[in-house]
């Protein structure tokens, strides 16, 4: 009788429910809560890609209508006009945005340097130049997030510093100002 006291034991412990939700949930939670933090994480990054575009598109307005060129600003000013149309992003501006503003010979032949090579960002390739009157200018911005999802970098360009790069670009042809 005394050897059977055990299987008892563990019949018992089979038909006990009283633990499963517990069990259940451990299951669950953890890729439930990856799927969540992921959806965040993309949610951030496709909201800053929107407002980076956004700002790029404003911020190069004023090189296409002559207007940083006339009051004659430079690469810091323009930074700090995208900057101002960063919004909610707007407070890590400094380390994160690098701006690259160039002539290019024609609307075909855009073959700007890539400053992305082996998951290193190099700034020394960016310049500012916005052009004169009836240039074609390429302006480009890149804006330096890291990522909090586990794995998720994966789908996305990533630095050596685990950070990604979002980046905005428009071509236009600059007004006739003088």
């Amino acid at each position: 009788m005394r050897a059977l006291r055990p299987f008892k034991f563990l019949r018992r412990l089979g038909r006990d429910a009283g633990g499963a939700t517990a069990i259940e949930f451990a299951f669950v939670a953890p890729p439930f809560l990856f799927m969540l933090f992921a959806i965040f994480e993309l949610g951030r990054i496709y909201t800053m890609a929107s407002v980076l575009e956004d700002a790029t598109l404003g911020a190069g307005r004023l090189v296409r209508t002559g207007e940083i060129q006339l009051s004659g600003g430079g690469a810091e000013e323009f930074r700090q006009e995208v900057c101002s149309r960063m919004s909610v992003f707007a407070m890590d501006c400094d380390q994160a945005l690098s701006v690259d503003v160039r002539i290019m010979p024609g609307f075909e032949s855009q073959r700007a340097p890539d400053p992305v090579s082996g998951n290193e960002f190099d700034d020394e390739e960016l310049q500012f130049d916005p052009g004169e009157a009836q240039q074609i200018v390429l302006v480009r911005t890149w804006w330096r997030t890291p990522l909090f999802a586990p794995l998720l970098t994966e789908g996305l360009l990533r630095l050596s510093d685990d950070s990604t790069l979002v980046t905005a670009a428009t071509t236009f042809r600059n007004e006739p100002f003088a």
